[in-house]
C-alpha cells in the first residue's frame, strides 16, 4: 500500500470518527513516505487547529483486551503495546484500522538496535550504559509480562505456526514499544498514556514549535466521566460518613451517658445514607450537579492541538517533545540535535568521593607534614564520612525536589537548569514525554511510558561502579546539590558543628551564600571556594578522560565536527557524533569555567609572611 493510499484511508477514518481538524487551514503532506501537516493559510495564534474526541483515541481502556488487561493489573507502555499489537491482529476488524494501518512498517531505529560496531561510537558517552541495558529489559518486559498473558489467553491471542507469523512475537513487541513510546500522549487521569490520532501527524522541533497539546485531564479515573457520576457521588458519601462518625465521636466523649443512643442514632442514619439515590429522580427534582461550574468555561471531553504562535502560509507545522536532552531523543525517538539546552554530562559518586578524599588529604598534609600517606588517607576518612552522612541525611532539606534542576543560587553551581533543529519521521511522532509523561529517574521498573527504557533526562539509575551520579548542564556547571555537598565537605570544623546542632544553622548558611552571590571575600570563605572550585575543576579533568582517543589525546572538537561532516547520509554515526560533539563542548566548558575560578581565588589566598632571618656575619679564622 503506498503512502497516498494510507494518507486516504487515514482521513476518511477520522472523519468517521469525528475528528475535527481546520480543513481550510491545514494539509497533510506526504515527504519520502512520512507524513507532515502544513499551513494553507496564514494562521493565528490561540487557534485550535485540530480536536479529537476522546472516544477514538487507543488506550487500555478502550482496547477490545481492557478487561483482560485490568484482570492482569497490567498498565502503562506494556499494557499499551499489548493492546496495539492485538487491534493490528484484528485487521479490518478493528475500529482502529483506518488509523493504525497508517502506522510506520518498522520501528524506530534506536540505538540498542545497532550493530556492535556502532555501538561502539558512543563510548564515554552518558549514552554508552543505555544502550547496554535498553535491549535486555525490553526482554524482561516481555518474558514477566506479556508472555504469561498470552499463554493464559490462547483463544483471544492467536499466535499463528511461527514467529515470522506470530503477530505477538517479541521483535513485533520492539516495533510497537519504540513506536509508542514516540507517539503516546499523557491523556487523563483514567486513559493515561494512549495514541491520540492525527495528534501525532505533527512532527517535532527542537525549538520554536506551533502547537501544543491540551486537554482536561481531571476526570473520573474509574470511568472517565468529565463531569459528575457515580463513582464521584460515592466518594462525597463516604467522606461524609467519615464526618458524621467524627462528630460521633466527639460528642461521646463528651457524653458517656448518651454513647448507646448516639450509636445507634449514628447507625441508622448511615444505613439511611448509603442507599444510593437514583441520578434520574435527582435530575427530575431538579439537582443542578453544575451549579458551581462557570458556563463560560465549559469542559471538553476531546483532546485538542492549539497553536501557540502564527503560522505563515507554507510552513510546516511542528509540535515537540519537550524539554529532553540528547541521550532521551537519541534512545527513545531515534534523532538528537546540535546545542541541545537540555544535555547534560554526569559524574559518579565514587569518582567524587575519591577526589574529595585526594584533596582533603592534601589538605591535612600540609596540617601533618611528617604523616604517612596511609595515615593521611585515614584521617581525610575519619574528616569526610560524617559530613557526607550529614548531607545524605539533610539532602531533602538542603536541596528541595522542587529546585533540583534549577540551581539559580549557588555561586557557579547550575544556574540554568540541569541538567532547534527540525525533525521529520514516519507519521509525525507525537511527543509524548512533553505531555506529563512520567520521568523515569529511579531504577528500571516496567516503564510506564512505552515499554521502552532509553535513557531520560536526569536519569538517577545507579551504573555499576559509578554509583550515584551528579549533573554538570549545558552551561558547564555542577548542579547545586553537589556544591552544596563540597560545602559540607571542606568548611571549617567548627561551622560543621553549628550544623550539626541546628539545622537551621545549615539553611541560613546556604541562603546567605545564594544572595551574597561572591561577595563575602573572607579568609576563611576564599580558602573554601578555592578548594571546592580545585574539587569541580579536577572531576571535570577525570570525566574529560572517558572522550580520549585510544591513543589517550584529546581529538578538538573542530576535527570531530568535520568528520561528522563527511557522514551527513550515515544518520547513526551522525547522531553518534552529535552526542559526542555535545557532551565535549559541556566538558570544555565546565574545565574552562572552574579553572579560571581556581586562578582567582587561589590569587586572593593570603601568601604566608616571609620571615626575615638575619644571618650572622662570617668571622674569618685568623691565620
Amino acid at each position: 500500500m503506498t503512502a497516498e493510499t494510507k494518507l486516504q484511508t487515514l482521513c476518511k477514518w477520522l472523519d468517521d470518527n469525528k475528528v475535527k481538524w481546520n480543513k481550510e487551514g491545514l494539509d497533510i503532506k506526504t515527504t519520502n513516505g512520512s507524513f507532515g501537516i502544513y499551513a494553507k493559510t496564514n494562521l493565528k495564534k490561540g487557534l485550535t487547529v485540530a480536536r479529537i474526541p476522546k472516544e477514538c483515541i487507543l488506550s487500555i481502556k478502550t482496547t477490545g483486551i481492557a478487561n483482560i488487561l485490568e484482570e492482569a493489573n497490567l498498565e502503562g507502555g506494556c499494557a499499551l503495546a499489548l493492546a496495539v499489537l492485538y487491534e493490528i491482529a484484528q485487521g479490518e476488524q478493528s475500529p482502529w484500522y483506518g488509523y493504525l494501518q497508517a502506522l510506520p512498517d518498522q520501528g524506530e531505529d534506536l540505538p540498542m538496535f545497532w550493530e556492535d560496531e556502532e555501538k561502539e561510537l558512543f563510548s564515554g558517552t552518558e549514552m554508552e550504559a543505555a544502550i547496554h541495558s535498553d535491549l535486555d529489559d525490553l526482554e524482561d518486559d516481555y518474558a514477566e509480562l506479556i508472555e504469561p498473558i498470552l499463554d493464559a489467553h490462547p483463544y483471544i491471542f492467536h499466535r499463528g505456526d511461527n514467529e515470522d507469523n506470530d503477530p505477538y512475537s517479541f521483535d513485533k513487541f520492539i516495533k510497537i514499544s519504540t513506536l509508542i513510546s514516540s507517539r503516546n500522549f499523557e491523556v487523563d487521569a483514567y486513559h493515561e498514556n494512549a495514541l491520540v490520532p492525527f495528534a501525532d501527524i505533527f512532527n517535532h522541533k527542537g525549538e520554536n514549535e506551533h502547537v501544543h497539546f491540551e486537554t482536561e485531564f481531571e476526570v473520573c479515573d474509574a470511568c472517565g466521566a468529565l463531569e459528575y457520576c457515580e463513582h464521584q457521588f460515592l466518594d462525597v458519601l463516604e467522606d461524609e460518613e467519615d464526618e458524621e462518625e467524627h462528630k460521633h465521636d466527639k460528642d461521646n466523649s463528651e457524653n458517656e451517658e448518651w454513647e448507646s443512643e448516639e450509636e445507634d442514632e449514628g447507625d441508622s442514619d448511615v444505613e439511611k445514607d448509603t442507599e444510593l439515590p437514583d441520578l434520574d429522580e435527582l435530575e427530575k427534582a431538579g439537582v443542578d450537579f453544575y451549579e458551581d461550574e462557570d458556563d463560560e468555561d465549559e469542559k471538553k471531553d476531546t483532546c485538542d492541538m492549539v497553536l501557540d504562535r502564527p503560522v505563515k502560509k507554507g510552513e510546516e507545522i511542528f509540535n515537540t517533545y519537550g524539554d529532553h536532552p540528547n541521550i532521551a531523543l537519541l534512545s527513545k525517538y531515534g534523532f538528537c540535535y546540535d546545542d541541545n539546552h537540555n544535555d547534560y554530562i554526569s559524574i559518579g559518586e565514587d569518582s567524587i568521593v575519591d577526589c574529595c578524599m585526594a584533596i582533603t588529604a592534601e589538605i591535612l598534609k600540609g596540617k601533618n607534614p611528617k604523616a604517612t600517606p596511609e595515615e593521611l588517607e585515614e584521617m581525610a576518612f575519619e574528616l569526610t564520612r560524617p559530613r557526607w552522612e550529614f548531607f545524605l541525611k539533610n539532602e531533602h532539606i538542603l536541596c528541595p525536589a522542587e529546585d533540583e534542576h534549577g540551581g539559580e543560587g549557588m555561586e557557579g553551581g547550575c544556574q540554568d537548569g540541569c541538567c532547534g533543529e527540525e525533525h521529520s519521521h514516519s507519521h509525525g511522532k507525537a511527543h509524548g514525554d512533553s505531555h506529563g509523561e512520567e520521568e523515569d529517574d529511579e531504577e528500571h521498573m516496567h516503564d510506564e511510558n512505552g515499554g521502552c527504557c532509553g535513557g531520560e533526562e536526569g536519569e538517577e539509575e545507579e551504573e555499576e561502579g559509578r554509583g550515584r551520579p551528579y549533573f554538570i548542564n549545558y552551561e558547564g556547571l555542577f548542579e547545586d546539590k553537589i556544591m552544596v555537598l563540597l560545602h559540607i565537605l571542606f568548611m571549617k570544623p567548627e561551622k560543621f558543628k553549628t550544623f550539626v546542632d541546628d539545622m537551621d544553622n545549615a539553611l541560613s548558611y546556604f541562603e546567605e551564600i545564594a544572595s551574597d552571590q561572591g561577595k563575602n571575600r573572607s579568609k576563611d570563605m576564599i580558602e573554601l571556594k578555592k578548594n571546592i572550585y580545585q574539587v569541580c575543576r579536577a572531576l571535570v579533568e577525570f570525566r574529560r578522560l572517558d572522550y580520549l582517543e585510544e591513543n589517550g589525546e584529546w581529538k578538538p572538537i573542530e576535527t570531530e565536527i568535520k568528520e561528522r561532516e563527511k557522514v551527513a547520509n550515515n544518520k547513526r554515526k551522525y547522531y553518534a557524533l552529535t552526542c559526542r560533539i555535545s557532551e565535549k563542548k559541556i566538558a570544555e566548558k565546565a574545565f574552562n569555567y572552574y579553572n579560571e575560578l581556581v586562578e582567582e581565588y587561589t590569587k586572593m589566598v593570603p601568601t604566608p609572611a616571609k620571615v626575615n632571618k638575619k644571618k650572622k656575619p662570617v668571622k674569618r679564622a685568623r691565620k
